[in-house]
């Protein structure tokens, strides 16, 4: 997944990934977070109609964020089922406990 960043006026985040066709879509960094020494991003689309119907209102994805040999972060997807599960189960569980 290739990734821009850039900061807006308002000091948020926008980041921009290239899907597989090559089609730009924005989105905003929501939040970054560490599992087992391993930090992942939650991305929401600035635009629903720029995702094609793979996303609905309020839904957003999660990549891994990887280091490469320069020491620079980039977005994986989560390939494995198991490590999807536990990252997704205990962001719900951050978010729940967040809103107590």
């Amino acid at each position: 997944v290739e990734m821009t960043e850039e900061k807006k006026q308002d000091h948020s985040d926008k980041i921009t990934l290239i899907d597989e066709e090559g089609r730009q879509i924005d989105f905003e960094l929501m939040d970054v977070f560490e599992l087992d020494r391993q930090r992942y991003a939650v991305l929401m689309p600035l635009d629903l109609a720029d995702t094609e119907g793979a996303l609905e209102e309020d839904e957003a994805v999660i990549f891994r964020l990887d280091t490469n040999e320069e020491g620079e972060e980039y977005f994986s997807y989560i390939e494995d089922d198991k490590e999807w599960d536990f990252v997704v189960n205990t962001y719900n569980d951050m978010l729940l406990s967040d809103e107590e």
